[in-house]
């Protein structure tokens, strides 16, 4: 294709007897004449960010840049991982209060041309060998029914206001596009290097915000915000700390820098934002369970230490944390919420009410008090029923089995790999922790709303990591058989 645009670029050029320089600033002078009145008017009506329009015009460029390189699906994901934690405040206009963040713009140019090669590439695109695909394409699949079965069966009383059909794709799109996110990150990555420049991408933008917090809070807050929320926190430092106990190809100094990036972690989220505990408590699980990984004396000891620590302070952290979240109407209220929503449930228990489909049952049923549940698992047993909800369950149990085999394969190497494989698995059961205080694995349209999708992808894409790594290791072990296959007849004629 790129073949056949370039002669008809020269055909065009020698009939017309020009220059490629001259022909490529006639076409950008025409561009900007052609653009100028409309960005002109649609700037003079408020309708044109152009803080919007600079970050889109850099976009586009390295858009550009970016399908003329090799390796761009690769790249493309380093690029969605900035994109997320980095460019919070650059997001586009939906016509409603929310807003689409750029991360899951690049992730929509990443994932759907990936999937549409898969239908009509030549040759198609095929999936790498793993036990997470099938339950992740059900998974993908059943949100998708549940969507339509939510119109079909909608209760006819119920109260849908004017914006609701919007929201409804929208969250329909970020509940399919994070998983097969995932999936694009699992088949993209073939070598280590890859994952290094990610894990290095996230250290070094966690030390950035941690900084920025410090020392100048409101740039922080316009450039790290919304990336920073959610897990983000406990991925800095179950891979920092990961490194540290795991890689022994890491100088001394390395090791102490980055548990010292560590200790402020806890520190700017168990000390200073002891309140919410969705900061510090999926971290302080993961980084856990990474301590029972390397040493059972060191876990024992932490144990302890965490314990008379929460004993000497079990005042303050009562007050702060379950007295005031009564009072803002969490607490015991979370539970009065999960009741409620099961009410609903069991009126539409095979696929739910659809994505974000259990925002109108609350405005019709329960206007006083429409919350959402603040909890992932009762999020998706709303959206995407029994059937949704157990496949989800079947989705994690591989990734848990992948994440473990992962450890195992790389076990004995005491290298990166080894590190990522026990930072991801660990930084899995602390996704499963968060899920229980927040939609922090799949943002609710009307709680974190879709620009939470900034900090959810990290998830997806580190998760989406720890299965190339799986695959890296199945392709190095196959190599190895071969090899071996091939050798075994000579050795035997030698002996």
């Amino acid at each position: 294709m790129n073949m056949g645009l370039s002669s008809i670029t020269h055909a065009f050029r020698q009939r017309l007897h020009v220059e490629r320089f001259t022909l490529l600033v006639a076409a950008v002078v025409a561009g900007v004449l052609l653009l100028a009145p409309a960005l002109a008017f649609l700037y003079v009506r408020g309708r044109l960010d152009p803080l919007l329009l600079l970050a889109g015009s850099v976009g586009a460029i390295l858009a550009i840049r970016l399908f003329q390189v090799q390796e761009r699906g690769n790249k493309g994901i380093l690029l969605l991982l900035v994109a997320a934690v980095t460019l919070s405040f650059v997001s586009l206009p939906t016509g409603r209060e929310s807003r689409v963040p750029l991360s899951m713009v690049v992730a929509l140019l990443l994932v759907v041309p990936w999937l549409l090669s898969m239908l009509f590439g030549k040759p198609p695109t095929r999936l790498r060998p793993s036990s997470v695909n099938r339950p992740l394409l059900t998974f993908v699949a059943v949100s998708i029914i549940a969507y339509f079965w939510s119109l079909i069966f909608r209760d006819p009383i119920l109260y849908v206001w004017s914006s609701f059909p919007v929201v409804q794709v929208a969250a329909l799109v970020v509940n399919t596009l994070l998983p097969l996110t995932l999936l694009y990150v699992a088949n993209q990555v073939s070598e280590v290097k890859w994952l290094r420049y990610l894990v290095g991408i996230l250290i070094a933008v966690g030390v950035l915000s941690l900084t920025f917090y410090f020392l100048a809070p409101r740039i922080g807050d316009l450039f790290f915000y919304r990336g920073t929320r959610g897990l983000f926190s406990m991925w800095v430092a179950v891979f920092a700390y990961g490194l540290a106990l795991f890689h022994k190809g890491l100088k001394r100094w390395q090791r102490g820098l980055l548990l010292l990036l560590v200790a402020v972690l806890v520190y700017r989220y168990f000390v200073e934002g002891r309140s919410w505990v969705s900061g510090w408590l999926p971290m302080g699980v993961a980084c856990m369970v990474l301590t029972w990984m390397r040493s059972r004396r060191l876990f024992w000891t932490m144990t302890v230490i965490g314990l008379l620590y929460f004993a000497l302070n079990f005042d303050f952290y009562y007050q702060n944390i379950v007295v005031s979240e009564e009072e803002g109407g969490s607490g015991t209220g979370r539970v009065e919420l999960w009741m409620r929503n099961l009410t609903h449930v069991v009126n539409h228990p095979l696929f739910g009410m659809g994505p974000a489909g259990y925002a109108p049952y609350n405005m019709t049923y329960h206007r006083e008090d429409a919350r959402s549940t603040h909890n992932n698992y009762f999020d998706l047993l709303a959206q995407t029923g029994v059937i949704g909800f157990a496949v989800f369950l079947w989705m994690i149990t591989q990734l848990w089995k992948v994440g473990r085999r992962t450890v195992r394969r790389w076990a004995l190497t005491d290298s990166f790999e080894t590190a990522y494989a026990a930072a991801a698995f660990s930084g899995l059961i602390g996704m499963l922790v968060g899920m229980m205080l927040g939609d922090w694995a799949l943002p609710f349209a009307y709680n974190e709303t879709i620009a939470g999708f900034d900090n959810a992808v990290l998830t997806w894409v580190f998760l989406g990591g720890v299965v190339a790594l799986d695959w890296i290791a199945s392709y190095a072990d196959a190599g190895e058989a071969r090899l071996l296959a091939s050798v075994s007849p000579l050795q035997s004629s030698i002996h």
